[in-house]
């Protein structure tokens, strides 16, 4: 090979992707890897490791695998990102410090046809001989090490139906597994993990990348880097809206950014923001006198003057479209869209004579070269196709052809669970223990609806036919800035409790359950009633009346762990207690309640904080003493029995890092591993629960969860103080009674565990869920999730033991076990299954602890109303 052909080669890359387009910056990049620990490992299949990477050529170099995977939604920047790749290995060329050569290439071009096309091998080689004729075969720099594969859109692929895809999804693991020990690498992208996984085999563990989404900070920066004369103002009108959530994605973020510094003005919506970009776009295009912009076909010459004139739109999604431009490309974008295979949702690519075709007419060449000049279209000359600059841009428009012309058939979906096969019973039963239930099947059309309501001339008449085909879709939309405020309350009433009905339908597959749950929380859940106090705003909460009388608590067999490994005793013997009438929670505390305890200033307000620990807590004391007093009893453990950390690692519940983390503590001096938990868990001041940026763990109909027992009380103190009403934590005497009622049921339900009635680690959701949605779960008084979801703060204390409590039964309240100012080194006992944990944990006799500043994210709490227990 000749010199200078590697240098026009790489000349080439650096001219490509060095264009304001492909620019990234690596302060706004985050990425987590997850490592495959097998389909059999408890502590779940993809474990996300500790380290976090700003940019993928270090990540590469750190872990070696010869094949990785970067997932992010459409917008997260996985294509830039491997395009940056690709320019820093060419600048490294032309340095003369690598000779390492990259292949960037869309996979939504693959094409799997007869002979060598039908191996992706050859369908490789050919397109690199066909793009770099004077550079050696791609096979051979393969073999030789010298090859970096640049995958893009693995989820994009063409194919008819889900057994082609797979199939495909098949061809590439086969020569993944080829290309391994070569030294050449693989790295696709792809947009989420469902995908992706069956690359990933026992032979050849593909590791998965995921591009986070930004945080507060990260946003807060950008402003200050991209609008440094704005960012207070751009952060104190984002902060704590809706709107955070849409622009935590880097498309959305710098089309935000754009906007702002353009117009003095921040969008509301998505739709705004897509519409802001066109609109600059096509008055820069005016501003230079392009010909395709001139009065005329295209755009009409009342439109050109008012875009000269810079007058103001009727509406934030308004475009001129007295002439053809604007419509013939929401024309384009629908029925490229309209020809994919029903489910896909993807960007879609066609040849550039169906373009013309779908864009009509004899000014479709124009159309196209207009769009091209806007930045909205590309066309691939190489393979005589076109398609949109992005997915989201091709949505955009086609929802601009659906606002005009409703079709609510495109998002019809089955979602009663008999409709569904298999269903969630069959997938529980036949998951490998790692693998998470899989979502419903989509139509393809989901997102393009929802920007089409926004779009909408009568935005309520648009989501009645949408609820009709997709409720859960309905309920999305509604909440999307833009639209909300354009539907009459009585509309949103009736779609809250409609998705309210469907949330709690047992006829429902449990996915679409959860679905409408989560779409509710956005919209708000009517369930919980508005009231404002006299410290700002509260919701109140649904509570079920639990009869006075006598409850048999505990019992007299043992429950197995199957984490330890040994029979758990502390809930023996079944004894019977009095209780009082008392009330309790329906639901555990939601991130919708305990978001107005924030914004009233609960932890500013010492009030609240009724224990001397309380209020220590509070002030940031001691506040990392209960992380790092787990560590320690987890570090004893090991050492009083060395096979258990291997057991942990061979069954997968542990990954390769954490053992390694472990094998490294128990290498260190206690000075040093004191040293090392002070780095790790440095304290000071909580002002949220530690969940509340995790996507996971954030909607405002699930659980709180990451609080600690002080935090719980100051809540239920504030609460009180809001309604004139007493709510405390229950005692664990109390929970157990109203879970199990009279009849002592092993669970709220029956006495057979079932991991379809309560949201356990065998249910595979591996996350909590919104409230109420396991409705066959409900105890008979109407409790829901306390056989599941999240386990629960109770008031009781378990005492100083790690594996016997101090208190233990017969229950007896007086006898200290029920004191508040006990202080945080006494463990506090925490009651109910989880997400995380598996279901010995549900069983309503199992008592289980926390440290009172143990901030767990499997772990919220449920109130109880009454007046106080006696402690005498």
């Amino acid at each position: 090979m000749r010199r200078y052909d590697a240098v026009e080669y790489r000349l080439g890359r650096v001219a490509e992707w060095s264009q304001p387009r492909y620019r990234l910056d690596e302060r706004f990049v985050a990425l987590s890897l997850l490592v495959d620990a097998g389909e059999d490992a408890a502590a779940g299949r993809w474990q996300m490791q500790a380290k976090r990477y700003d940019d993928l050529a270090s990540l590469l170099e750190d872990i070696g695998a010869p094949a990785i995977v970067l997932l992010g939604p459409p917008g997260s920047g996985k294509s830039t990102i491997l395009r940056h790749y690709e320019l820093e290995r060419a600048v490294e060329g032309l340095r003369a410090t690598g000779e390492v050569f990259t292949f960037f290439i869309q996979l939504n071009r693959y094409a799997a046809g007869d002979g060598d096309a039908a191996d992706p091998e050859g369908w490789l080689a050919a397109a690199w001989a066909d793009r770099y004729p004077v550079l050696p075969p791609l096979p051979e720099l393969v073999r030789a090490g010298r090859m970096v594969l640049l995958l893009d859109a693995l989820n994009e692929m063409p194919a008819r139906s889900t057994g082609e895809y797979r199939e495909r999804i098949l061809a590439w693991r086969a020569y993944v597994q080829r290309v391994a020990g070569t030294g050449s690498r693989v790295v696709f992208s792809c947009r989420s993990l469902d995908y992706s996984a069956p690359l990933s085999t026992p032979e050849l563990r593909v590791p998965q990348v995921q591009i986070e989404a930004l945080d507060e900070g990260q946003v807060r920066r950008f402003f200050e880097a991209y609008a440094p004369g704005m960012a207070d103002g751009l952060w104190e009108a984002v902060a704590g809206t809706h709107q955070l959530e849409l622009i935590r994605v880097p498309y959305f973020l710098k089309l935000f950014v754009e906007h702002a510094w353009a117009q003095g003005t921040m969008p509301e919506s998505r739709v705004g923001l897509f519409t802001s970009f066109v609109r600059r776009a096509l008055a820069r295009e005016i501003e230079r006198d392009n010909r395709l912009f001139r009065p005329g076909v295209l755009i009409a010459e009342r439109d050109y003057e008012r875009v000269v004139q810079a007058s103001r739109w009727e509406s934030e999604h308004a475009l001129p479209e007295r002439g053809r431009l604007f419509g013939l490309l929401a024309r384009l974008a629908y029925g490229m869209q309209a020809g994919r295979t029903a489910g896909e949702g993807t960007q879609v690519r066609v040849r550039y004579d169906e373009a013309l075709g779908l864009a009509g007419g004899e000014d479709a060449e124009d159309v196209l070269r207009a769009g091209a000049a806007l930045g909205v279209v590309d066309e691939d000359r190489g393979q005589d196709e076109v398609l949109f600059a992005h997915q989201l841009m091709q949505e955009y428009f086609a929802a601009r052809a659906l606002a005009k012309a409703p079709n609510p058939e495109l998002v019809r979906a089955p979602w009663r669970a008999a409709e569904i096969v298999p269903g969630v019973r069959e997938l529980i039963d036949s998951l490998p223990p790692a693998e998470e239930l899989p979502a419903l099947a989509a139509t393809g059309w989901e997102e393009t609806t929802v920007l089409a309501a926004a779009m909408a001339a009568e935005p309520e008449g648009f989501l009645r036919g949408v609820m009709e085909t997709n409720v859960v879709l309905a309920g999305r939309a509604a909440a999307e800035p833009g639209v909300r405020e354009r539907l009459p309350d009585g509309f949103l009433d009736e779609l809250r409790w409609a998705l309210v009905e469907r949330s709690r339908d047992r006829d429902a597959d449990l996915r679409a359950r959860i679905a409408a749950g989560l779409a509710l929380g956005w919209l708000g859940d009517p369930r919980f009633e508005r009231r404002v106090g006299p410290f700002g705003e509260y919701l109140v909460p649904p509570m079920v009346e639990i009869p006075g009388g006598v409850y048999p608590i505990g019992d007299d067999e043992p429950i197995f762990d199957p984490e330890t490994g040994e029979d758990e005793r502390a809930h023996i013997p079944r004894h019977e207690v009095a209780i009082g009438a008392f009330a309790i929670g329906r639901y555990a505390v939601t991130n919708a309640e305990y978001a107005c305890f924030m914004a009233a200033g609960g932890y500013d307000d010492e009030r609240w904080w009724d224990t001397e620990a309380g209020r220590a807590w509070r002030r940031g004391e001691g506040t990392a003493e209960g992380p790092k007093q787990s560590a320690r009893d987890v570090l004893h453990g090991i050492r009083d029995n060395p096979q258990a950390l291997e057991g942990w690692h061979d069954s997968g519940q542990i990954d390769d890092e954490t053992y390694e983390r472990w094998l490294r503590r128990l290498a260190m001096t206690p000075v040093e591993f004191e040293a090392h938990l002070a780095e790790l868990y440095p304290g000071g001041r909580e002002t949220e629960p530690r969940c509340w940026q995790d996507g996971q763990f954030n909607n405002p109909s699930q659980p709180v969860v990451g609080i600690s027992w002080y935090e719980a009380r100051a809540y239920a103190a504030w609460l009180s103080a809001q309604t004139g009403k007493t709510y405390r934590l229950p005692t664990e005497a109390e929970w157990e009674a109203a879970a199990r009622g009279a009849a002592g049921w092993r669970y709220t339900y029956g006495e057979a565990f079932d991991a379809a009635r309560g949201n356990t680690l065998e249910t595979r959701i591996k996350r909590p869920t919104p409230v109420g949605v396991f409705a066959e779960g409900d105890t008979p008084d109407g409790t829901s999730d306390m056989a599941g979801n999240v386990a629960m703060w109770t008031s009781s204390l378990w005492g100083e033991g790690l594996d016997e409590p101090d208190f233990q039964y017969p229950y007896d309240a007086p006898d200290g076990r029920e004191e508040p100012d006990a202080g945080p080194r006494i463990r506090r006992v925490v009651r109910g299954g989880s997400w995380y944990y598996p279901s010995n944990n549900a069983s309503a006799a199992y008592r289980s602890w926390f440290f009172p500043d143990n901030r767990d994210c499997s772990v919220g709490v449920r109130l109880a109303r009454s007046a106080p227990i006696s402690r005498h």
